[in-house]
């Protein structure tokens, strides 16, 4: 639950450390308009120093807000939590990306290949003659080994 604090009738929520991360940002514009963006840099590191919300840090879109306002609050350990965060949703991005071009892809790739045996297939019969037909049974071969054989 924030506390409120009212300077020269305007009220400004100071945030807790369980509120929500749009109220930090929040709270940052509130002072930004009211004292400038060098003092409201300052004033709220000191509030985020004393009850900041940790959560905060591990969320990609808080953390691109901190670098832009040129606010560094986090330690490594939760920037590394956050930049694989975000790495993560770029992967899935890829996979929904991948998907589409494998439902597409796999599909085209079966139709060239059965195409290619079509055409193979083809191409071998018309140059085929009965001989060959029959060199596919026993028979067949069996026929054709005795005309070698008499000859």
């Amino acid at each position: 639950m924030p506390t409120t604090v009212t300077i020269d009738k305007q009220t400004i929520l100071i945030p807790e450390s369980g509120d929500p991360c749009e109220l930090w940002v929040g709270y940052f514009n509130s002072l930004k308009k009211y004292a400038g963006a060098a003092h409201a840099r300052m004033l709220w590191l000191v509030t985020w120093k004393a009850n900041g919300n940790i959560r905060c840090t591990t969320n990609p879109q808080f953390n691109q807000w901190l670098q832009k306002n040129n606010l560094d609050v986090s330690n490594a350990a939760t920037r590394t939590i956050a930049d694989l965060s975000q790495m993560g949703s770029n992967i899935r991005g890829l996979g929904k990306n991948l998907t589409s071009v494998l439902a597409w892809g796999i599909p085209i790739a079966l139709v060239i290949v059965l195409i290619s045996i079509g055409v193979l297939v083809v191409n071998t019969t018309q140059k085929a003659d009965l001989s060959d037909a029959a060199m596919l049974l026993p028979q067949g071969r069996a026929l054709t080994t005795l005309k070698t054989l008499t000859k």
